[in-house]
């Protein structure tokens, strides 16, 4: 497995897996440098997706995983790699944050992610945030 940059060649894919921005936002996203893959083989089985909170700390938006390749460490790597890039460009901490019924947070954790507060939002399970320290 190797993790990259996504590119203008992996929109159609990234179309297809991320339905939580549109095309065109994506297209932008991507242009940015704000997405990356995890490969097997030449085909992209997962992706991260990452923003700036308060236009200075990275705030990962998603993280996504293809059903058949969960349980294979590619949202591990997917996460570590970013990490690695968020440290290098500068970066003392990461933010994320999960819905509260998703396992995400159980991987959250086990990376070394901290418990930061809760959003809770009118009919929507709580949105817990997680930040992680990349310079001690």
């Amino acid at each position: 497995m190797t993790t990259r940059t996504a590119t203008d060649s992996d929109l159609p894919v990234l179309v297809e897996l991320d339905g939580h921005v549109s095309s065109l936002d994506l297209t932008d996203i991507v242009k940015s440098g704000r997405v990356m893959v995890a490969e097997v083989e030449g085909a992209v089985v997962g992706l991260l997706r990452w923003g700036l909170f308060w236009d200075q700390v990275p705030f990962m938006n998603l993280l996504w995983v293809v059903p058949e390749s969960r349980g294979q460490g590619v949202g591990t790597a997917l996460v570590e790699a970013w990490e690695q890039a968020q440290r290098a460009a500068g970066h003392a901490m990461v933010l994320t944050s999960t819905v509260s019924a998703e396992s995400a947070q159980h991987l959250y954790r086990r990376l070394g992610y901290v418990d930061s507060g809760v959003l809770l939002l009118p009919d929507e399970p709580a949105e817990l945030i997680f930040r992680k320290p990349l310079i001690e």
